[in-house]
């Protein structure tokens, strides 16, 4: 019995060590030519609510399926939502320091009634998000938001 306790604290233990790439996965980046260099995940409780924010480091990015900027409107409005968290309300510009007007992005939008991942016409007449949005500057970073509401 001792020894199932001790392998499943190890078990426990160690899975708190491992890099949580999961950015890296979603946007199919190189792990060899892109590093997160900032990570901040709010999500949490029983529904799993909350705000991802990540910024990526890539020499190298093939934009082949981003889309131009700037952000369509749409999207512009997402990250322009003030968020409140405990010491402040801000939206995802302020708070994450997204650049608005350079650059390419991608949408991928994970909601229930998303019908294409990609499109973003709908994106403001539900009554939840959840959303992934990244931004490449062009030159060496790629700013990952995720919201979930």
């Amino acid at each position: 019995m001792k020894k199932i306790f001790l392998i499943l604290g190890l078990v426990f233990l160690l899975s708190g060590c491992t890099k949580d790439n999961k950015p890296l996965q979603v946007l199919k980046l190189d792990e060899n030519s892109c590093k997160i260099i900032k990570n901040i995940d709010t999500h949490g409780g029983f529904l799993g609510d909350g705000e991802r924010f990540s910024k990526i480091e890539c020499s190298k990015v093939n934009t082949k399926e981003w889309n131009n900027m700037p952000l369509p409107e749409e999207l512009d409005e997402v990250l322009s939502m003030e968020i409140c968290n405990d010491k402040d309300c801000k939206n995802a510009y302020e708070r994450y320091s997204i650049p608005k007007n350079k650059g390419y992005f991608i949408l991928i939008d994970r909601h229930s009634e998303s019908k294409d991942k990609s499109d973003y016409k709908e994106i403001n007449t539900r009554s939840s998000y959840n959303l992934t949005i990244a931004i490449f500057d062009g030159l060496n970073t790629i700013y990952y938001y995720e919201l979930d509401t």
